[in-house]
């Protein structure tokens, strides 16, 4: 658009000069300087531009957090369950070992505790872990179970030898009181050919020994001289025996004298074959000293057979000269 040419002689002026009297910025009278315009909002869309759907949302409160998506809830515990489940593995590995195996026993007993109560929760949904309850549960049954079989089987079989050895030992035990006696040397069989008749004396060692008699059948003697007295296996034959102790010493009979029974069968049976208390007793003679004298009982327990025809004697029991003295048994 052109505009119209100042007259001619008139002073030049800008198009963009201010005219006389008037401020450049001067308002418009009764206009109030940026006023914004009644019921506009600061947020108004701008003349041409497309008007907004709906009022704007309000800003966040300060403060105020942030509302996000509903939290998702926490995956349940399985404590009880993993319990169950490690415990049932050691309890099931333990199970087949004899005496350890008890512990796999009651350690089974605590798995299917927890397994059960880690099952019931998981069940319930308070908790997870549902395999591993039930694997402990299945693993600690079958611990419980081994484990007691297992007892049971090692018990048996404890038992069993147990008892053979006891069968045994009584086997051997009767052998050897039915075979109480020693073989007997010929030197043994002349030199008791030659005994001595009962009340003379012979001198063994320290002492001087008289066998003063020989009962060949002391069974009621020897029930009635003590009330635990045994019966014995074949028969007792009681010795009476006096000693006279003559030795620069001390002596005691019962440790220094050796009383024997030289049966008919060729066999000796010593004082130890006597599984019996005499009424007086060799053990009951006091400590002798020189001059000491003494009269006690010696038993040996002898096959009825090899009585008639036997002979006593006498020898010291720590002796290597092997000097004796015999009597006959009647």
């Amino acid at each position: 658009m052109s505009q119209t040419p100042p007259p001619f002689g008139a002073p030049d002026q800008s198009p963009y000069a201010p005219q006389p009297d008037q401020s450049p910025y001067a308002q418009q009278p009764g206009q109030a300087p940026y006023a914004p315009p009644a019921d506009a909002s600061p947020y108004a869309p701008e003349h041409g531009a497309q008007p907004g759907y709906g009022e704007a949302q309000a800003p966040f409160a300060p403060g105020q957090p942030y509302a996000g998506g509903a939290q998702q809830p926490g995956r349940p515990g399985s404590g009880l369950a993993i319990a169950a489940f490690v415990i049932g593995i050691v309890a099931f590995l333990l199970a087949w070992i004899p005496i350890i195996n008890i512990v796999a026993i009651v350690g089974g007993i605590v798995a299917v505790i927890l397994g059960a109560l880690a099952l019931s929760k998981a069940a319930k949904g308070q908790a997870g872990g549902k395999g591993f309850a039930i694997a402990g549960l299945v693993l600690s049954g079958i611990a419980i179970v081994g484990g007691i079989l297992m007892n049971v089987i090692f018990g048996a079989a404890i038992s069993s030898a147990v008892d053979d050895a006891v069968q045994e030992s009584i086997a051997d035990t009767e052998n050897q009181l039915e075979d109480l006696g020693t073989d007997v040397s010929a030197e043994e069989e002349t030199a008791s050919a030659a005994a001595l008749p009962l009340g003379q004396s012979a001198e063994v060692g320290d002492y001087t020994v008289t066998v003063r008699s020989v009962n060949p059948d002391a069974n009621e003697i020897m029930a009635d001289a003590n009330l635990y007295n045994d019966a014995p296996t074949n028969q007792f034959v009681l010795v009476e025996v006096s000693v006279a102790y003559h030795g620069d010493a001390e002596g005691d009979a019962w440790l220094d004298l050796n009383h024997v029974f030289q049966g008919a069968d060729s066999r000796q049976y010593d004082w130890a074959s006597c599984d019996a208390i005499e009424p007086n007793s060799v053990m009951d003679v006091p400590t002798l000293t020189a001059g000491g004298t003494a009269d006690y009982q010696v038993c040996m327990d002898v096959p009825a057979a090899a009585i008639e025809g036997g002979t006593v004697f006498v020898e010291e029991a720590f002796s290597f000269d092997g000097a004796r003295a015999y009597w006959a048994a009647k």
